[in-house]
């Protein structure tokens, strides 16, 4: 059975494509370097020997309880910074609706016209309660 999510990689530009393996990479080299403290302390449970090495290098417990308390400071400032930001917002556009007009609903003529089909076969999908829709090489719809 096919995926229900359609997935046409040829629809997109080369940038497109190539921005999106871009911000993909960054985004994994991101999740690494957020669970390397994981990684490192399955390496310590490997090697529990080099653990004692490890603390008299950094200055005994008090170095690894300065650790957590670092963390706790970044994600305190990261959550100040993030509810100022929606604070400001709030304030700046409280009494000011911009989406006032809604927008006009599509026809099915409009939906024939953009779809290149008969606007009888919209009006026959639109009053049915179950469609399977397949596609063709252009992405053009036709009943499966």
């Amino acid at each position: 059975m096919k995926p229900p999510i359609i997935e046409n990689p040829r629809g997109a530009t080369r940038t497109q494509r190539y921005g999106q393996g871009l911000l993909t990479a960054v985004f994994w080299v991101i999740l690494v370097l957020l669970l390397r403290p994981l990684l490192t302390l399955g390496a310590w449970l490997v090697g529990g020997h080099l653990l004692f090495q490890t603390l008299g290098q950094s200055g005994g417990l008090s170095g690894i309880f300065r650790v957590p308390f670092v963390y706790l400071l970044v994600v305190a400032l990261i959550g100040v910074v993030l509810i100022g930001w929606a604070t400001y917002n709030l304030l700046r556009f409280r009494n000011n609706e911009r989406r006032t007009r809604q927008p006009d609903p599509v026809t099915a003529a409009q939906l024939a016209g953009f779809f290149g089909v008969a606007e009888a076969k919209v009006r026959h999908w639109q009053g049915s309660r179950r469609i399977v829709m397949s596609h063709d090489e252009l992405g053009r719809p036709g009943e499966g």
